[in-house]
């Protein structure tokens, strides 16, 4: 007799446990996804940003106090050039937000507008670009030649080697141009290896000219655009 009372109990625990499965008793969790920081919203007209090959991309990007971006998004400008753009979730570790090129290790190559993150109107910082070119070959010229080259090679009649490097000669006087000083051309479109250019500002001294160059464009950054920029086409 016992025994089957011990049945029965155990029978009616099953099913009273059963029912609180069944009744909807067990409660749910809700989880709520939020953004924390800041917002950055970019505005502009942007053309050249189709020039730059795939080891490069135009961003929107936070940086800390490197030169690697702490976070990005890339820059896709529409059919007319216009861009509308929202980085989110911009950390306390960001101190600038920059319109920018940067490579596939996310190094920051070239900035065509920075702002301090202070700058920001209660929770968003608002970048109104305007017009913009960013034209890889124009960052080239802007960023490496007018700074670095045009000194010695600026448009006079004394340029050294006949090479013009200044703004709006440069590209006429390296590509598919022979080189004055050394054999071979100066700019080999497709070919950096190959290219006058190349050997002449990259270290070793290679054609073995009076003056060396290697010391003239020290950023292994900056020497890798020039080349990539060849490698791609070499275009205008």
């Amino acid at each position: 007799m016992m025994k089957k009372n011990n049945v029965i109990f155990a029978s009616l625990l099953m099913a009273a446990a059963l029912c609180g499965c069944d009744d909807g008793s067990v409660p749910r969790k809700e989880y709520v996804i939020t953004h924390s920081g800041l917002t950055a919203k970019l505005t502009g007209h942007i053309t050249g940003a189709d020039s730059w090959p795939e080891y490069y991309q135009l961003v929107l990007a936070g940086f800390g106090e490197s030169e690697y971006a702490v976070t990005q998004v890339l820059v896709s400008p529409d059919a007319d050039g216009n861009v509308t753009l929202t980085l989110t979730d911009i950390g306390s570790d960001v101190q600038t937000v920059e319109l920018c090129v940067t490579n596939r290790l996310r190094r920051r190559v070239v900035t065509y507008r920075s702002l301090d993150v202070a700058s920001a109107v209660g929770d968003t910082l608002y970048l109104d670009m305007g017009q913009v070119d960013a034209d890889m070959y124009t960052a080239i010229q802007d960023h490496i030649f007018n700074s670095t080259c045009a000194q010695c090679h600026g448009l006079s009649t004394s340029a050294a080697a006949g090479l013009y490097l200044s703004e709006g000669h440069s590209y006429a006087s390296l590509v598919n141009q022979p080189a004055t000083s050394v054999e071979g051309t100066r700019v080999i479109p497709g070919n950096a290896d190959e290219s006058v250019l190349h050997k002449v500002i990259n270290p070793g001294n290679e054609l073995n000219l009076g003056f060396s160059h290697e010391g003239m464009i020290t950023s292994s950054t900056d020497l890798r655009l020039i080349d990539e920029w060849i490698n791609a086409g070499a275009k205008n």
